[in-house]
């Protein structure tokens, strides 16, 4: 279908810019622009033919053709020096009214005074509000603690002696331990160095035996 002798589809596309309609198109808004561009051509003329007849009226003191538009009386509020209100005829909103405090009724009073006071028990003192702050069951801190007493220095002192004791006896036995793997060291030089002696004898006794044979 291709080549000069196949169907040409071209000018039926509507992107093709010498289309039928396309081309129509243009040729309207060219007419369009015409008559605007001669439409404001006029319209600028017969303004500057007004303005030179004007002048020229001006000139030789006759009336102008278009009289002046009258002036509109002005009203009694404009003419009044006054200030101008800028929210006239809009509500202003109610002053906020702060409800006054009453007392409880005198029934509710005597209601109170004759209710008895609620007891707490040990087992709900938790639940009332700040337990657990500084109080019962709750340890103080160190700056509001009372100075400790003698008996219980005392006691503190036998503490640190007998922790003294007890890191002497963990030196000790430390130390005991050192002592024997110093020990156990020396038994394995002493035997590595018997061990070296014989070894040197028997090379020796050897040696002596084949010089015996050879002679």
């Amino acid at each position: 279908m291709g080549g000069h002798g196949g169907l040409n589809i071209l000018p039926q596309k509507r992107w093709n810019v010498y289309n039928f309609d396309n081309r129509e198109k243009v040729r309207r808004d060219e007419e369009q622009a015409a008559r605007e561009e001669q439409l404001n051509r006029e319209q600028a003329q017969k303004r500057d033919s007004e303005f030179r007849l004007h002048r020229l009226r001006a000139a030789r003191g006759l009336e102008p053709l278009i009289p002046p538009p009258p002036s509109e009386p002005r009203s009694s509020s404009s003419s009044d020096p006054g200030h101008i209100n800028l929210f006239e005829g809009i509500k202003i909103f109610d002053p906020i009214q702060v409800p006054q405090k009453e007392g409880p009724p005198p029934k509710k009073k005597k209601k109170e005074e004759g209710r008895p006071p609620v007891v707490v028990g040990p087992e709900d003192e938790k639940y009332r509000l700040g337990y657990g702050l500084a109080g019962k069951g709750v340890q103080l801190p160190w700056y509001v603690r009372k100075p400790p007493s003698d008996d219980s220095v005392a006691n503190e002192g036998g503490d640190g002696v007998k922790r003294e004791h007890t890191g002497e006896k963990k030196r000790k036995t430390i130390e005991e331990l050192r002592e024997e793997r110093l020990k156990r060291e020396r038994k394995e030089k002493d035997r590595e160095r018997a061990l070296r002696q014989d070894n040197l004898l028997h090379s020796r006794r050897d040696f002596s035996g084949r010089r015996r044979r050879f002679s």
